[in-house]
């Protein structure tokens, strides 16, 4: 059997450490299966990285065939077939409705990796305002699939799980149906909680209990301390342990599919739920064994839908001035 190598791109220009530990949990947790994988790690400061790639090169990975740092996006995007991409925190990146022009570097990037990928690489958008960096390379590619461009969403979701584990003192595997929407919209209207109880004496069966987990937290709760949580700017150096486990579970569901399972992942679909939208936001999606996604429904007249429609009308905005920069810039 012909051994299959794939090329990893990991760029997160601002945080050196958080690219090494990725790399290694990438490898340590077999991601990508019995592929061999090529790491390469694109950054700005090649000799701090390098010294700390040679911790990984000593753990012997089996499935590692080649772990290259460099700072040449060409030698890093040539025959990429995944790109880990964590945006900057650039404040302009703030005003972006007014500053297109501040995100050149995002366009340069976008082009290089649609000119040098290959044509069915895939690409997972790390970080604030990564809906806005979506959206740029999905105008800017013309060789790329743009249904193979995604962003990490779940890593708000994994937040929500603890956050709610902790409130009813119960663990985070006995929640279900807790979703993101739009930019950060925590859903929880149908989370449930599923408690197993072992079989008494003269029964050959556990018991489990359901609730909803609505009925289980109080609106003062909910109002004041979890939904704030959500709505503030949280930066990836703070929650990178949690951004580290989601991407990683993020490539297993994508790349081996879900079964019946509902994650969390920004796409760019058309007619979710009959919104036509055409820009990146996060929804609950199932995913088969050959990457295709199957987007939940959303009612018409539900909370979830007036709120992503309102984020949704802003995306398109900015969608359009990304276009307009395109086409005015070249």
């Amino acid at each position: 059997m012909d051994v299959i190598v794939t090329k990893v791109v990991i760029s997160v220009d601002h945080c050196n450490v958080l690219s090494i530990e990725l790399a290694f949990n990438i490898l340590q947790r077999k991601v990508f299966a019995d592929n061999k994988l090529d790491v390469f790690i694109l950054t700005l400061d090649v000799d701090e990285v390098k010294e700390m790639a040679e911790h990984i090169k000593n753990c012997c990975f089996s499935n590692l065939n080649e772990l290259v740092v460099t700072g040449d996006r060409f030698e890093a995007f040539l025959k990429a077939d995944c790109l880990l991409l964590m945006t900057n925190l650039n404040p302009p990146d703030h005003k972006i409705l007014e500053n297109v022009q501040d995100l050149e570097h995002v366009f340069k990037k976008a082009k290089s990796f649609d000119r040098l990928a290959n044509s069915d690489a895939r690409i997972v958008m790390m970080g604030p305002w990564s809906n806005t960096w979506l959206q740029i390379f999905a105008e800017v590619a013309t060789r790329l699939n743009k249904l193979n461009f995604t962003g990490l969403s779940r890593h708000h979701v994994s937040k929500a799980l603890g956050l709610i584990s902790r409130k009813l003192d119960c663990e985070v595997h006995e929640l279900s149906d807790v979703y993101v929407w739009g930019k950060n919209f925590m859903d929880i209207a149908d989370a449930k909680k599923k408690t197993k109880f072992e079989p008494r004496k003269n029964e050959l069966q556990c018991t489990v209990k359901t609730q909803n987990v609505m009925d289980l937290l109080t609106s003062n709760w909910i109002d004041n301390y979890f939904t704030p949580q959500f709505e503030a700017m949280q930066t990836t150096t703070t929650y990178r342990h949690c951004v580290i486990s989601a991407v990683c579970h993020h490539l297993i569901d994508w790349y081996q599919g879900t079964d019946d399972r509902t994650v969390c992942m920004t796409i760019s679909v058309y007619q979710p739920g009959q919104i036509n939208d055409g820009v990146f936001s996060s929804y609950p999606v199932v995913i088969g064994k050959s990457g295709q996604m199957s987007v939940r429904y959303i009612e018409k007249d539900s909370q979830q839908f007036i709120k992503l429609y309102r984020y949704l009308e802003s995306q398109q905005k900015e969608r359009c001035l990304i276009r307009n920069y395109i086409k005015y810039e070249g």
